[in-house]
């Protein structure tokens, strides 16, 4: 991220799950965030299983989104598009800056395109994310959120409902396009070949650093959304590795389609 961003949300269960293998995977994630620094809000959606592990750290109320919510301005500015789901040139000039690099100008002139505030509430609002608050004042990345409310978003761009598939394509292709200095995350535990479509978000606060990290992560069988959401953390390193111990836990949970038969 180069710049900074916050805002106001709800608390979810400290866990929810649907599925004996999620169940199993929701308590795989708080065994291991018992040993680690800071609050995490975490949610995963197994595509092949049909099933979603929830696990929420309810000490804090609403989680910053730092850079993570560009994936938000892209979707609501993608799903404004309707059925083509293609910008215009120069919205598609500052979408690929604010997601390749992390621009943050272009985050903002793009947040200011959507509407705003206000524009981006009522587009959670619509995608059922009643824990998520648009950041005040154009602050963007003071958004607050939970891990289990932006799956909305990462539905709405890995499957179809929400969005057009030509929506869905020009959202996919733009999240290719990440550099690779900031391929971190959710991209831990994930072996090499495995397409991971991810947006990531790091902000220093005086509280400690807040480390986000949204993925669609599909290949040898294994289809699957995930959000991490940590604050509170000594470090951006520390929040890095933590993003990265779930990543591998979500992995190694996935079930495969192979597997399956």
């Amino acid at each position: 991220m180069t710049g900074r961003a916050g805002g106001l949300a709800g608390v979810e269960p400290i866990a929810a799950v649907s599925g004996a293998a999620s169940s199993g995977l929701a308590a795989r994630f708080r065994s291991y965030l018992a040993g680690r620094p800071g609050h995490v809000s975490v949610a995963m959606y197994d595509a092949v299983a049909g099933t979603t592990a929830v696990y929420t750290d309810p000490a804090v109320a609403g989680y910053e989104t730092a850079s993570s919510v560009k994936l938000d301005i892209l979707t609501a500015l993608v799903r404004r598009a309707g059925a083509s789901g293609r910008l215009t040139a120069r919205e598609q000039a500052l979408a690929r800056r604010m997601i390749s690099v992390s621009d943050n100008a272009a985050a903002s002139a793009l947040w200011a395109d959507v509407g705003g505030a206000p524009a981006m509430n009522a587009f959670f609002a619509r995608l059922g994310m009643h824990a998520t608050t648009a950041g005040p004042g154009g602050r963007w990345g003071l958004t607050r959120t939970t891990g289990a409310d932006q799956l909305a978003v990462l539905r709405a761009i890995a499957y179809p409902g929400t969005l057009s598939a030509a929506g869905r394509a020009t959202v996919s292709g733009l999240l290719r396009t990440v550099i690779p200095a900031q391929r971190w995350g959710l991209t831990g535990g994930v072996p090499t070949g495995v397409m991971v479509e991810l947006k990531n978000g790091w902000l220093p606060r005086t509280s400690g650093w807040v480390i986000t990290s949204l993925a669609h992560v599909h290949g040898a069988g294994r289809d699957y959304i995930m959000a991490v959401y940590t604050k509170n953390g000594p470090s951006m390193q520390s929040g890095v590795t933590t993003v990265q111990g779930l990543s591998a836990l979500a992995w190694k949970a996935a079930r495969s389609s192979t597997a399956a038969g």
